[in-house]
């Protein structure tokens, strides 16, 4: 879900003319989300109710 929300984001800011360094930091941020997500759900701090089975 999130990569899909990321790449529509993307396109958005790509469709309005953003500059380049704006969607670099779009990138960064949203990847840095993902990853403390994934990293949060393996080390066991996710809470259980939002975890994927």
């Amino acid at each position: 879900m999130v990569p899909l929300i990321a790449g529509l984001a993307l396109l958005w800011l790509i469709g309005r003319g953003v500059p380049w360094n704006a969607k670099l930091m779009t990138i960064v941020v949203t990847l840095a989300i993902i990853i403390l997500v994934v990293a949060l759900e393996r080390g066991g701090y996710w809470p259980e109710a939002l975890r994927r089975r």
